[in-house]
């Protein structure tokens, strides 16, 4: 600072003092205020600048405040305000009801596929109902109003339910299938009827333009399961109704409802479509066609065993065959080291897609045959979630495995060789492998790692059971319309229907007690040590894992 504008700066301190002090005369009040003139005017410049400089920074905060977060606050944001409200319904969902999730950066690790996250149906029907739907009271006389959310009734939260006379009907799920030449939405559900009647039922197909429904008569009704496996009273069986889609080359329903006796009913259930986009693949019998493979497995019920390792080498085996996906359920009866493994596969590796589940608690006691029925429900709407995305889907459970021989190394190799030899068939639905036990009587080979069950465990039974016997089967989901756990149960007419797969081509390994005690000894169990082919891969991949997940 210079000497004179120290002088200056020591002028008005003095003025300032003065006035505080009460004690300067009138006239020197004028003189003060010319002294703070002067200083100010020669001071205006850097004045000027600094509130400049603070008006340009505020102007900058503002603009930076509208643009969009980065990509890693973007991700951080929205995975803790899923984590933190609902899993499984996107963060946007949540502050915006009705707006469709929009990722325009993809997450690093892709935990599940955007068609199989559930919509929020309350936020769809409310939004909806809003805007241009079919309005009117429901005292009108309008035809087949918008249904409520408020007139649904959930038994739990994966099942609506309606009861129709005698009958109960718990909705679970909707699908679009194009797979037909008249495209139709499917509706799976459990009823508490195997045999049947049914009363006429009638589908509302509602779409995202709004405007009326589409009224249609279901055309067929498939009961996974038959009568003489168990018919009791108040029990539900797996059940897919078939309503054929008007104009599908125009628009796609969103919602679909079942009423009853009039199609102009008042709906009390409605579910979302679930339209699974058709990938772009080459042509059947194109050189550049993959035969992709996936897997359906049951709910998984382990609440008292860790079974960690079994599941490692189960699914590694899996990858190692040529499986892209493995669908299982989780209906909360893991351990925590269990869950924790199966976290790493669904949220980091990708190979599995653990799908939460309530199981239907209904009156009866019966849970064999309850767990059983919810089985084939679990099987068919993985089928249905799946059915454009591979050319073949497994059903089989944790503890068995489809095992190509021979020469064969991949379910791709495997399915080639089934192909070539299927000469009177040009449309097989199913191929179905016959069941032989590898079971824990039979010990365990002591020159194989034990921790390794499948690959310790190369002692099996002799024979391999009846074609007609506990088959697991590789489905092609272009044809097979409804799945038991161990055969189809409906395929298009165009299908030869399934096909048993010769012993020494491939056999399904099942590795657990047997049904017959007597076959442990008679006759003379054989060693089949076909799966050490792949032991040295095997057991790498294994025990990668077991260091990311820090075993020792």
């Amino acid at each position: 600072m210079s000497i004179g504008g120290a002088r200056k700066s020591g002028s008005v301190r003095q003025c300032l003092s003065s006035l505080e002090a009460g004690s300067i005369a009138p006239d020197a009040y004028w003189m003060g205020s010319r002294m703070v003139y002067k200083l100010l005017r020669a001071w205006r410049t850097p004045l000027i600048c600094v509130v400049g400089s603070m008006g340009l920074l505020l102007v900058l905060h503002q603009l930076l405040a509208q643009l969009p977060p980065s990509n890693s606050a973007r991700s951080s944001s929205s995975s803790s305000s899923v984590n933190r409200k609902s899993p499984g319904l996107p963060a946007q969902a949540q502050l915006l009801p009705g707006l469709p999730r929009i990722d325009v950066d993809p997450p690093a690790v892709v935990v599940d596929d955007e068609k199989n996250r559930p919509l929020d149906l309350k936020t769809v029907l409310h939004q909806n109902a809003q805007q241009h739907w079919a309005q009117g009271s429901r005292r009108s006389h309008q035809c087949a109003p918008y249904p409520r959310y408020e007139d649904l009734v959930f038994k739990n939260p994966d099942f609506q339910w309606v009861t129709v006379g005698n009958l109960s009907y718990f909705f679970y799920n909707a699908y679009y299938d194009c797979r037909p030449a008249a495209p139709e939405v499917m509706v799976l559900a459990m009823v508490t009827t195997v045999t049947g009647p049914y009363p006429a039922a009638f589908c509302q197909l509602w779409y995202e333009d709004g405007g009326q429904p589409d009224l249609v008569p279901v055309t067929d009704t498939k009961v996974g399961w038959y009568d003489v496996w168990g018919d009791v009273e108040g029990i539900a069986y797996p059940t897919m109704f078939s309503c054929v889609v008007p104009e599908p080359d125009i628009r796609v329903p969103q919602l679909v409802s079942l009423v009853f006796g009039s199609r102009c009913a008042p709906a009390r259930n409605a579910l979302i479509v679930i339209n699974a986009q058709v990938p772009q693949r080459p042509p059947p019998n194109s050189k550049q066609q993959q035969l992709r493979t996936g897997v359906c497995v049951k709910f998984l019920s382990f609440p008292d065993r860790d079974v960690s390792d079994r599941m490692v080498e189960w699914l590694e085996l899996l990858r190692l065959l040529g499986v892209e996906r493995v669908v299982a359920f989780d209906i909360g009866e893991l351990t925590a080291n269990t869950s924790r493994t199966l976290a790493h596969y669904a949220d980091v590796d990708g190979l599995l897609q653990l799908r939460p589940h309530q199981v239907l608690e209904e009156q009866s006691d019966d849970w064999d045959l309850r767990s059983r029925l919810t089985e084939v429900l679990m099987y068919n709407d993985c089928l249905y979630r799946n059915m454009y995305e591979f050319d073949y889907l497994g059903v089989f459970d944790v503890d068995e495995v489809i095992m190509p021989l021979g020469e064969l190394l991949s379910y791709r190799s495997l399915l080639q060789q089934l192909q070539q030899l299927d000469v009177n068939c040009s449309a097989r639905s199913s191929f179905c492998f016959r069941n032989v036990y590898f079971p824990k009587e039979l010990a365990a080979d002591p020159a194989l790692p034990q921790q390794f069950y499948m690959l310790s465990h190369v002692t099996r039974v002799a024979d391999h059971l009846d074609a007609n016997l506990a088959i697991k089967c590789l489905h092609n989901p272009q044809l097979v319309t409804l799945t038991h756990n161990h055969f189809p149960m409906r395929w298009r007419a165009e299908s030869c229907g399934p096909m048993d797969v010769p012993v020494h081509i491939g056999q399904m390994q099942h590795y657990r007690h047997v049904d017959d005690e007597e076959t442990l000894s008679r006759p003379t169990p054989v060693r089949d040590d076909n799966i050490l082919r792949f032991r040295q891969q095997l057991v790498q991949n294994c025990l990668d894992v077991h260091r990311r997940l820090g075993w020792t």
